[in-house]
């Protein structure tokens, strides 16, 4: 056996449990019948002490009678005759048993006479009789000055049963008396009587001669003693004066104060119980060592295909074999070991090819990094590297493994490697380094990013330095281009840079010397701050989808200053745009033009004003020449009527057209506008055919102004179709209403004229293709008109619709001057 088995283990733990269950039994069930023999034990004991006790009191009554009968025999007369008296006591039959002596005492309890128990015997000494002492019956005490002695006292009564003196009788408890004769017997083989004293706790007698006149233990050292002096009648276990264990019973007298109890020691009270345990013990030894020996065999027995597992197991370590799953011949908690062994197998093969198809996709990931991951020993060799490494120094990983950096750098490479890898392996820390790298095959310069940690074993031990690094030569070159792009950053050029949201990401200083925003004020502010009022409206949108669209937008407008000032900027706006051809950013250059925009807007408006002197004057004489051709064709009219109608026909022509000279020539911007244009004809015309004409303006009208390669064409329209209204319908039929009103549709004007008429069912050919409709259709704008005439009952409605380009429409309201 091997103290380490599970068999010894299991032998041994068993057997403990066995023993401690079977002593546990065996001490319950001892400790119940020790209690159930103490009960029984005890109400035996104390049906004995009961019996002595009344024995007791018989023994105290008979020698009461016998010293009653003396006193009775004696007259009161023999007092007076003390030494007489004294004679007569004692040549008494000395079958009274006082072997002490017999004392005479009067009624105040003085000694009268004192007798010895024999002639020549010693006569007892002196006794005071208690106060207490009651004369109608025996008394029966105990005195400490009467040491050994036991006073029984009787009343001596004359002839009318009067007490008059008081007979006391002494027996020597030294002596066998009639309480040593009652004890024989004792209790037991070894156990005892005894009479107690309970006031003095002192032993008047005893079967065991050496406990008379011994007291019993004194107050506090046993309770069951102090409960028999205190009046208890029971039984119960206590230890004697000796310390002894005892099993005590006491009963009381009825004659005497005393109490007669009787001890056993429980070695001889309780002998069968511990018989009983040497039994018991004896018997748990023999099964302990039956139930050890048969679970030995069991466990022996049932644990073999475990010990035949573990063979296997031990072989399989050893051997280079692949692993095979146990046999399984039983549905026993073994065999669900072997199952579950079985499975973890199974697992284990699994989790075998997972970290070997993982070692594979790790390989494969780190083959295709970006960055250059190889690990080193202490000695600075290769022991892996990654496909990027491999195609760096154009090896294999078995040609580079074992090789050193100085094959491959420049001295001066090698050593600034070498001092960071000797920094991790002494301090055990993660490095984070740039390293200048020069390439000794090539000659080719690099810079790299490297991060070099150390790897530990299971132990805390390092076994070996990886290394990453990132190839940062173009971006080191890049970084140098961005510090002189910023350097040209800070051009005298404003600049602001914006994301899609048209959000301000950064400005340069110029930007703020022109805008008077600081950098971090307009930073995430919306390019919307710098709107000026004074741009059209719809300006700023348009610029930005020309950016969106074309990618640039070049243009001068008005911008505001952070203090509210308005200030013109010559800008051009550029999107930025990423690898998918997506804008990213959106960059604004803007200069401060506004002195050479003020200076260049002085010398426009100076030139226009003198544009405008020459252009009024050029048409006050275009229409003074064409009011000249007027007389002139109104003096031929005279020297030949016949043709006063067509002649009349061109004066309204020449008219309209001098109508739109004079409104250029009057106005202060050279406009012609459309309602100012049709009063003017429709006065001329109602003048000249002597016809009403009635012309209807809305009080508040936006003025439209006409083209101005549009002005004359529509001047000669609007003279044809008043001209035809008056002519055909208005001198004779109330005249000729002319209404002008703006249309549902944005920039749109209906001039509407309307006479008495009809018109005919289909129109006949003018032979005079400059008058009449043949002229309006063909003095028609290409856009932004038509002409609708329609019979409306008894009205001719003639429909002029002009739009832009033909107009120019504005946006203030102001009173037509008609």
């Amino acid at each position: 056996m091997q103290r380490h088995t599970l068999k010894t283990r299991l032998t041994v733990t068993m057997l403990a449990i066995s023993l401690l269950g079977l002593w546990s039994l065996s001490y319950f069930s001892t400790q119940v019948l020790r209690q159930d023999m103490e009960h029984m034990l005890g109400l035996q004991q104390l049906s004995a002490v009961t019996l002595v006790a009344t024995s007791l009191d018989a023994a105290i009554n008979e020698q009461g009678s016998s010293l009653s009968h003396l006193a009775h025999s004696l007259a009161p007369s023999m007092l007076e005759r003390p030494e007489r008296l004294r004679q007569l006591l004692e040549g008494l039959d000395k079958g009274l048993q006082f072997d002490a002596g017999l004392q005479v005492h009067d009624l105040q309890g003085h000694l009268l006479v004192s007798a010895a128990a024999s002639r020549g015997g010693s006569v007892p000494p002196p006794y005071v009789l208690p106060a207490e002492l009651n004369p109608a019956r025996v008394t029966v005490h105990a005195s400490s000055r009467l040491s050994g002695l036991l006073p029984l006292s009787v009343p001596m009564l004359d002839q009318h049963g009067q007490r008059y003196a008081t007979l006391t009788g002494f027996t020597n408890l030294r002596n066998s008396n009639f309480l040593s004769r009652l004890l024989t017997a004792g209790y037991g083989g070894s156990g005892s009587y005894m009479v107690v004293e309970p006031d003095q706790r002192l032993v008047i007698a005893s079967s065991n001669p050496a406990y008379v006149l011994g007291n019993i233990p004194p107050v506090g050292q046993s309770a069951l003693v102090d409960r028999f002096v205190g009046g208890y009648q029971g039984s119960g276990v206590t230890r004697n004066s000796s310390r002894t264990e005892v099993l005590a019973s006491a009963h009381r007298s009825e004659l005497a104060s005393w109490y007669v109890a009787a001890a056993l020691p429980t070695s001889d009270a309780f002998a069968p119980v511990a018989t009983m345990q040497r039994h018991l013990l004896l018997a748990t030894i023999v099964f302990a060592l039956l139930l050890g020996g048969l679970t030995w065999w069991t466990l022996r027995r049932q644990l073999a295909p475990l010990m035949d597992a573990i063979h296997k197991l031990t072989q399989m370590r050893v051997s280079v074999a692949p692993l095979q799953a146990l046999s399984v011949q039983r549905d026993d908690e073994i065999g669900r070991l072997f199952v579950a062994f079985n499975g973890l197998l199974a697992a284990l093969n699994q989790r075998e090819v997972a970290l070997q198809q993982s070692e594979r996709k790790l390989a494969d990931i780190l083959d295709h990094a970006d960055s250059f991951v190889y690990l080193k020993d202490r000695e600075g060799r290769y022991l892996y590297a990654n496909r990027r490494v491999r195609t760096l120094f154009q090896r294999t990983m078995q040609q580079l493994a074992g090789r050193r950096d100085e094959e491959f750098f420049s001295s001066a490479s090698v050593a600034i490697l070498r001092q960071h890898e000797q920094a991790v392996w002494q301090y055990g820390a993660t490095l984070r380094v740039e390293e200048p790298t020069v390439d000794r095959r090539n000659g080719r310069a690099a810079i790299y990013q490297s991060v070099k940690l150390p790897l530990r074993d299971q132990s805390g031990e390092i076994y070996a330095m990886c290394g990453i690094s990132i190839d940062i030569t173009e971006r080191k070159q890049t970084e140098e281009a961005l510090r002189i792009a910023a350097i040209a950053f800070e051009a005298q050029a404003g600049i602001a840079v914006l994301d899609t949201n048209l959000r301000i990401l950064r400005v340069n200083q110029a930007f703020a010397d022109i805008t008077g925003y600081l950098p971090a004020e307009v930073s995430g502010q919306p390019i919307n701050i710098l709107r000026s009022q004074r741009q059209p409206e719809g300006y700023y949108e348009e610029m930005w989808r020309t950016t969106r669209k074309h990618g640039v937008f070049r243009d001068d407008a008005w911008l505001r200053r952070r203090n509210g000032e308005d200030f013109y900027a010559r800008g051009t706006t550029s999107a930025v745009y990423s690898v998918r051809g997506e804008v990213t950013h959106y960059v604004c250059h803007l200069i401060d033009v506004t002195e050479s925009h003020q200076r260049e807007t002085l010398r426009l408006q100076q030139e226009a004003a003198h544009r405008d002197v020459l252009v009024r004057e050029v048409h006050h004489r275009i229409k003074n020449n064409l009011q000249g051709i007027t007389g002139i064709l109104r003096q031929f009219t005279y020297k030949h009527p016949q043709l006063e109608e067509p002649i009349s026909h061109a004066i309204s022509q020449v008219k309209g057209m001098s109508v739109v000279h004079g409104l250029r020539g009057r106005a202060a911007d050279g406009a012609v506008h459309l309602c100012e244009l049709c009063a003017e004809i429709a006065d001329q015309v109602s003048a000249l055919w002597q016809t009403v004409i009635r012309f209807d303006l809305p009080p508040l009208w936006q003025p439209a102004g006409v083209a101005d390669d549009e002005a004359v064409p529509i001047a000669l329209i609007l003279n044809e179709l008043i001209l035809n209204a008056a002519k055909h319908g208005g001198r004779d039929h109330g005249g000729v209403d002319i209404r002008l009103r703006r249309t549902a549709i944005a920039q749109q004007i209906e001039i509407t004229i309307s006479n008495q008429g009809l018109l005919p069912a289909q129109s006949a050919a003018t032979p005079d293709p400059y008058s009449g409709l043949q002229l309006v259709q063909a003095l028609m704008p290409r856009a932004g008109a038509s002409l609708n005439m329609r019979q409306q009952e008894q009205l001719v409605l003639t429909t002029l619709l002009l739009a832009p380009p033909a107009l120019q429409i504005t946006t203030r309201e102001t009173p037509c001057t008609t």
